[in-house]
């Protein structure tokens, strides 16, 4: 029973946190339909007819504040009914868009800059390197000193070797010792 109670509590507090969170929503709601609603000044325009429409303004209830100041009071304030002049606008014929074409033009090639040699010097693929090293050594290798000689890791020497060997550009004389082929 004890631990039925605790939970019914637990659950009624936060079915009042729930019902705190909607009504901040509902006044943030509120708050924005007031502001969308709020009348915007256009500039006149020739009108046939003129009517006047009142529209009254809706005040929510809310709760009274405890601590407010006499400037928020005041600024709360507004006039509870206003009129303004509703004007049936004329219908002019949408205006005609001219589009403008613009005229293609030509632009001068861009000048190549003249190309200087230089001798730009590129180290070869990893692959080859390897097959250099395992060309070397006429007895074989072993993939300890392919890492050291190249700095490579172990997988990635390990893979060109594969398949290196897959394409018959290196022979296996032993376990893990290889030979060019």
């Amino acid at each position: 029973m004890k631990s039925m109670k605790k939970d019914f509590q637990v659950v009624t507090k936060g079915l009042k946190a729930l019902a705190r969170k909607t009504e901040q929503i509902v006044k943030k709601v509120d708050k924005l339909q007031k502001a969308k609603a709020a009348p915007k000044r256009t500039v006149k325009a020739k009108t046939k007819t003129t009517k006047r429409v009142s529209l009254k303004r809706k005040a929510a209830k809310k709760a009274p504040a405890k601590r407010t100041s006499l400037k928020r009071k005041a600024a709360k304030k507004a006039p509870a009914k206003r009129t303004y002049l509703k004007r049936k606008a004329v219908k002019k014929a949408p205006a005609k868009r001219t589009s403008l074409k613009r005229k293609a033009v030509k632009k001068a090639p861009a000048r190549r800059k003249a190309v200087v040699s230089k001798a730009k010097t590129t180290l070869p693929s990893a692959t080859t390197r390897i097959l250099t090293i395992v060309k070397g050594f006429k007895k074989g290798i072993r993939v300890p000193v392919l890492m050291k000689k190249t700095r490579f890791n172990d997988k990635k020497v390990r893979d060109i070797l594969s398949k290196a060997f897959a394409q018959r550009k290196v022979r296996r004389i032993g376990r893990g010792v290889y030979v060019a082929a």
